[in-house]
């Protein structure tokens, strides 16, 4: 495979706690789309915040005849606010998305009695 192209869900930025939009990328070989490719999300967190796909990563999504592959695990931001790599890796192509964990509404995590 050629390359790897972003689609959507780069450059997002989300409170704490809250899920990002699903991740897009396409794959393309020789020029044209490709279909059926295996595509892997890596979490890289080097600044600890937390976030990671729901149940884990990396979460794997196989492309679309478009070479369209999204995620379909949330995406769920940490508990701490920073920035997040993620790794996107096929048949020896990369890409990387980065989003971004904000601070969370004051007092949002206030327990109730």
């Amino acid at each position: 495979m050629d390359e790897l192209m972003v689609i959507s869900g780069d450059g997002q930025q989300v409170e704490q706690g809250q899920e990002f939009s699903s991740l897009s990328v396409m794959a393309r070989s020789d020029g044209a789309a490709a279909g059926g490719r295996v595509v892997s999300f890596f979490v890289d967190d080097q600044e600890g915040t937390g976030t990671d796909f729901h149940g884990g990563s990396p979460v794997r999504v196989t492309t679309a005849s478009d070479g369209v592959g999204t995620t379909d695990v949330p995406l769920i931001a940490g508990g701490s606010p920073g920035a997040v790599q993620i790794k996107v890796l096929a048949d020896g192509a990369s890409t990387t998305l980065s989003v971004q964990v904000t601070p969370g509404a004051e007092g949002a995590h206030v327990q109730r009695p």
